[in-house]
């Protein structure tokens, strides 16, 4: 007696060549997950090699191609190397003395000299602002050792005719022009831009455009009310100092004064 159960065949689909259709299929798929996966970490990992040397970049800017006779936007870049960019930011103190024998490279400019290394950028800082009817009278900048030791002497003898012993009198001149080889005038990296005292000059037109312009052109006020108990110098907003446009635009950001941004450039 034959049984009532059917016996199902099962329809096995094979390609021409005898592969399952079902096992192809999952083949492909698998290959193209595997093709997805290869493309995904060859984007991610161009996408970090990018970022790493984009950033590195960043920290260590190739040297400017910029010809040092044209302006950028009223800017001036000059190009240093790293030497000369750590004499850009050296300043003078009781801890870091001039001796009497060093002297600067100088330029001639006008009635004045300055270090050589401000050369270019002092005439382009005074071109500017002639174009925006600003007469910048620069009245001093570099002094030999000789005459920051008579400048200073001869303050310390006004102040003792005053009525101050003659050590309260060093102690306020030291505040003003310091003694020789403290002083910063003997870098030829200081200039004092008007004969006005410090707060007759803030309220100049002048003064209004070197501070917003000035550091565009690598210079800063050297000495300011906010930093006194730093530099030791009482504020004086008719005395500039040259550290080049990179460096005195950090500042300027950082909110630094020179002391505060040479331990910042030593410690990094």
């Amino acid at each position: 007696m034959r049984s009532s159960k059917k016996i199902r065949r099962v329809k096995v689909n094979r390609s021409y060549d005898g592969i399952d259709r079902e096992e192809k299929t999952a083949g492909l798929m698998a290959l193209r997950i595997f093709i997805v996966l290869v493309m995904i970490v060859f984007i991610v990992g161009t996408a970090a090699l990018f970022a790493y040397n984009f950033g590195k970049a960043a920290e260590n800017p190739p040297p400017s191609t910029i010809d040092n006779d044209s302006d950028s936007d009223g800017a001036y870049y000059q190009i240093y190397d790293t030497d000369v960019s750590d004499e850009l930011i050296a300043y003078t103190s009781e801890f870091f003395p001039v001796s009497e024998g060093v002297e600067p490279k100088l330029y001639d400019y006008n009635d004045v000299k300055v270090n050589a290394l401000m050369k270019g950028s002092i005439d382009r800082l005074t071109e500017a602002a002639a174009r925006d009817g600003i007469r910048l009278e620069i009245v001093r900048a570099y002094m030999t050792h000789t005459e920051c030791d008579t400048q200073f002497k001869s303050l310390c003898l006004e102040f003792e005719e005053e009525g101050d012993t003659a050590a309260l009198a060093q102690s306020r001149a030291e505040k003003i022009f310091p003694p020789a080889k403290e002083n910063e005038y003997r870098t030829g990296m200081l200039i004092k831009v008007s004969s006005l005292d410090s707060d007759s000059f803030e309220a100049t037109k002048a003064y209004t455009w070197l501070y917003k312009n000035g550091v565009n052109y690598g210079f800063i006020n050297r000495y300011t009310a906010d930093k006194e108990d730093i530099t030791g110098i009482d504020a004086d907003l008719t005395v500039y100092r040259f550290v080049g446009t990179e460096n005195a635009r950090k500042m300027r950001s950082f909110g630094m004064c020179l002391e505060e941004y040479y331990d910042y450039c030593k410690a990094r």
